[in-house]
C-alpha cells in the first residue's frame, strides 16, 4: 500500500510540472505572438507632425545640424582655390580703386597723391592682382564720382551710370572684355545726399539726369550686364564713412545723410539690385574697417591707408578664390 501510494505522488507531481510547463509556454507565446513588436502597429504609430510642429526648430536641428555636419576630416580640409591665374580683371570705382598712371588720363586721381599709399602695389586692387595671379584689363576709377547723374557725361567726372565710365573699362577703342569685372562704389552718392529711392523689382531705367540711387545704379547694372555678357560682375557693398558733415552728430555711429540715410541703407539696395540680376555681392562693408576704427584704417574717415588697403584686398581676394 504505501509503494502504491509513494507511486501515485510522483504521478502527481508530475502532472503539475506537466501543467506550469504549459501555462509557461502559453505565455511566451502570448507575449511573442499577441502583442506584435513592429511599428505597423496602429497603436505604436508616431502621429503625423503638425504643422506648429514642422515649423519648430528647437526640437529637430540639433539632430539636424548633427547630420548634416561634415566629419572633423572634412571640416580639416583646405578648401582648394579657384585658380584664376591670367584672367583680366577690370575695376569700375571712385577715389578708393585710382592710382596715378593706371586709369584714364583724364580722370581725377586720388592715390599717390594723398595718404600713404605711395605705390600702386599698396592699393586694393594691385593686391588682389598679384594675389590671384590675374591681370589688370583696365581701372575705370575715378575720384569724387557717384553713381547717380547725367548718363550722358562723356569726361573723366562722369557717373558710374555712363556709357563713358563703362567703355573705359576695356582697353583702348577695341580692347578685350574683362574676364572678371568689381564695381566698388557709390559712397559719394551717400555723402551728397542723393537720394536713395527704393528698389522693388527690375525694370529699364532711361538714359539722362539720374538722381536717384537706385535707378541710377540699376542703370549701370543694365549697361554693365548687355555690354560684357560674358564676364564675371562682382558687386561691392561700401565701407563706413565719418567724413563730411552729412548730419547733425557728424561724430556719432551710424552716420547720416541729410536725408536720414545710412551707409546700411545704400548697402541694402546695392545688395537687392545685384541678387535681382543674380549677381554676386562681396560684402567689403565686412572686411574689417568699422566706423570705430576707422581713424586707424582710414586717412580722413573715408580713405583707406595702406593697412586699410590690405583688409579690403585680403577680403576679396579671399572671397575669389574660396
Amino acid at each position: 500500500m504505501k509503494k502504491r501510494k509513494s507511486s501515485g505522488h510522483l504521478i502527481g507531481i508530475g502532472v503539475l510540472c506537466l501543467l506550469f510547463l504549459c501555462v509557461a509556454v502559453f505565455s511566451i507565446f502570448f507575449v511573442c505572438c499577441g502583442k506584435p513588436s513592429s511599428p505597423e502597429s496602429p497603436e505604436e504609430n508616431t502621429p503625423p507632425e503638425t504643422f506648429s510642429e514642422i515649423g519648430t526648430v528647437s526640437d529637430n536641428s540639433a539632430s539636424l545640424q548633427e547630420s548634416q555636419a561634415p566629419s572633423s576630416e572634412e571640416a580639416s580640409e583646405p578648401k582648394e582655390a579657384r585658380n584664376l591665374t591670367g584672367l583680366k580683371l577690370s575695376i569700375l570705382g571712385d577715389s578708393i580703386s585710382t592710382f596715378d598712371g593706371y586709369i584714364p588720363t583724364d580722370y581725377n586721381i586720388f592715390y599717390p597723391n594723398y595718404g600713404d599709399i605711395s605705390t600702386v602695389e599698396k592699393t586694393w586692387w594691385f593686391q588682389v592682382i598679384s594675389a590671384t595671379g590675374m591681370e589688370l584689363n583696365a581701372n575705370a576709377s575715378s575720384s569724387n564720382t557717384t553713381i547717380s547723374g547725367d548718363s550722358s557725361d562723356t569726361t573723366g567726372s562722369a557717373p558710374g551710370c555712363s556709357f563713358k565710365r563703362i567703355n573705359d573699362l576695356t582697353p583702348g577703342d577695341n580692347g578685350p572684355a574683362p574676364d572678371l569685372l568689381i564695381v566698388f562704389m557709390g559712397v559719394n552718392d551717400f555723402l551728397r545726399s542723393v537720394e536713395l529711392g527704393n528698389f522693388t523689382t527690375p525694370e529699364a531705367q532711361q538714359e539722362g539726369e539720374i538722381n536717384n540711387f537706385c535707378d541710377a545704379y540699376e542703370l549701370m547694372l543694365q549697361k554693365l550686364a548687355a555690354t560684357f555678357p560674358n564676364t564675371q560682375i562682382y558687386f561691392c557693398t561700401l565701407l563706413e564713412t565719418s567724413a563730411g558733415d552729412v548730419d547733425d552728430n557728424p561724430e556719432q555711429f551710424p552716420a547720416t545723410n541729410e536725408n536720414g540715410n545710412t551707409i546700411a541703407d545704400f548697402n541694402a539696395e546695392i545688395a537687392t539690385i545685384a541678387s535681382a540680376y543674380n549677381y554676386t555681392v562681396i560684402d567689403v562693408h565686412n572686411c574689417g574697417i568699422t566706423y570705430d576704427n576707422l581713424p586707424q584704417y582710414t586717412i580722413d574717415g573715408v580713405h583707406p591707408n595702406a593697412e586699410g588697403a590690405r583688409l579690403i584686398a585680403e577680403y576679396i581676394t579671399n572671397f575669389l578664390l574660396y
